[in-house]
């Protein structure tokens, strides 16, 4: 088939025309957010092909209309700044569509979910692919349903309940040198993504059972700051460092205590002052007491 050309703002896509429609096949442009046209030469846009943004390292958001029907292999894999995609609904993944998109936060649907799971469907889902590998779980019409929330947190508990190290000699032994010979190193690694799951499934708890919920909080409580291993708050700082939900859920569930307190605001420096604001304030509602000399830190 003949491959054509569609000119926009910043960019072009290459595509061709099939029976069911349009199909891109390629893109190619700089811009940071990429919206798919509904239509080309008057003929809905149903498909993207297989490695379209393949390691595109500029675009964060991707719009794709309702017309698009499948996301082919690898259509989006390793774009590395990826952050937010919209698609259908009805759409069908093909394998590893979002493979390595390793900043990938939220997946949109549409059209759009009843406001009572709306708010919380973007982010587990894009976890899917991100997070849990679970293919049997990237099925869009599916996700938010009883029974895809309770697949979702069986393969999350899976991960949480896995031996830190387990893996680390197939990585060495498939060449994988990030972590060299340190299997802490690697421990450390997967202890961070158990402590992401954790998060995010508490801060999206619709569903969520008690018991799986005090799981949850007890792997954040067990590497909060000064815990032998400190993952909890090296995510929370790193990663989450101007989020105020974040930074209130370490504090709910009592990761903040008077033995870590000052380590804490010793670790952040001079930066996040509103974060170093709410710290302050919730030692002063919940653990009892005020130090004039903490308010000069902000």
């Amino acid at each position: 088939m003949k491959k054509a050309e569609f000119h926009l703002r910043g960019g072009i896509f290459f595509y061709v025309k099939e029976k069911e429609g349009i199909s891109i096949l390629e893109y190619q442009g700089n811009e940071v957010t990429v919206e798919v046209p509904k239509e080309i030469e008057n003929i809905p846009v149903t498909g993207i092909g297989k490695k379209a943004f393949l390691s595109n390292k500029k675009v964060r958001r991707v719009i794709l209309p309702e017309t698009v029907k499948i996301i082919e292999n690898w259509a989006f894999s390793h774009c590395s700044q990826l952050e937010s995609v919209t698609f259908s609904k009805d759409v069908v993944l093909g394998k590893g569509a979002f493979l390595d998109c390793v900043k990938l936060r939220k997946i949109h649907l549409c059209p759009v979910w009843e406001e009572a799971v709306a708010n919380f469907i973007p982010f587990l889902l894009a976890a899917v692919p991100v997070m849990l590998d679970a293919d049997y779980l990237f099925v869009p019409r599916e996700a938010g349903t009883n029974s895809w929330l309770q697949k979702w947190d069986a393969r999350m508990l899976t991960i949480l309940r896995k031996d830190d190290e387990e893996g680390y000699t197939k990585v060495i032994l498939c060449g994988e040198e990030d972590y060299g010979n340190n299997p802490e190193d690697f421990a450390k690694e997967k202890r961070k993504g158990k402590v992401r799951l954790a998060f995010l499934r508490l801060l999206y708890s619709y569903g969520l059972s008690e018991e799986i919920e005090k799981e949850l909080k007890e792997y954040l409580l067990a590497h909060t700051k000064g815990c032998e291993s400190e993952e909890t708050w090296e995510v929370l700082l790193l990663e989450h460092g101007e989020e105020a939900e974040y930074f209130q859920l370490f504090m709910d569930i009592g990761c903040v205590t008077e033995e870590n307190f000052q380590d804490i605001l010793t670790d952040m420096k001079e930066d996040y002052p509103e974060m170093k604001g709410m710290l302050i304030r919730f030692k002063e509602e919940k653990l009892g007491y005020q130090d004039f000399f903490e308010g000069l830190l902000l």
